[in-house]
């Protein structure tokens, strides 16, 4: 059976706001979580729900390329949004800095378990009219301030003002601009 690049939202199961595409592999990933999409939206990300109680929502007519969402708490995106490819937005660190809390992660894993004591995790919100450049990352914590823009390859570790420019890693205000 052929698939084409994109579902209908409400055909796949998964909801989603009207004239919404996701991508086949959007599609199985969201199933697993609690999110919404708004109206207008173009997703082709993958969503990974590390707790039952994650959740990811992104805004209307937004854009998001084959990229990884990570969730253990919460992600939120929001409106008119343009994230490229390869981006990586993630609200936890995932394992703990301390090898005696993290050491049996992978037998536990086995079983279907995951520990997450000593691991902090902090909500990630990606305001209106940000524009996320390739292989950016955005750990967990941040705020990316209303039309703010993220160069290709930067990681960013702390809140970006709205309408700044940042670049590099770690990430640093490169400039500003005009609303």
């Amino acid at each position: 059976m052929r698939f084409a690049p994109y579902f209908v939202a409400r055909l796949a199961g998964v909801q989603a706001g009207a004239g919404s595409k996701l991508s086949y592999r959007t599609v199985r990933s969201a199933r697993r979580g609690n999110h919404v999409i708004g109206e207008e939206s173009i997703i082709h990300c993958v969503f990974s729900f590390d707790r039952p109680d994650a959740q990811i929502t992104v805004g209307k007519r937004c854009f998001i390329g084959r990229s990884h969402l990570v969730s253990a708490g919460r992600i939120e995106i929001g409106d008119d949004v343009i994230m490229s490819w390869g981006i990586t937005v993630v609200d936890h660190n995932s394992h703990s800095v301390d090898w005696r809390l993290r050491g049996d992660d992978v037998k536990k894993w086995h079983r279907g378990e995951k520990d997450w004591t000593g691991i902090p995790i902090a909500p990630v919100k990606i305001e209106n009219r940000v524009w996320i450049g390739f292989n950016a990352t955005i750990l967990k914590g941040v705020t990316l301030g209303e039309g703010s823009v993220v160069g290709a390859g930067a990681v960013v570790t702390k809140d970006v003002a709205p309408f700044a420019v940042v670049a590099g890693n770690p990430a640093k205000p490169i400039r500003q601009r005009l609303i």
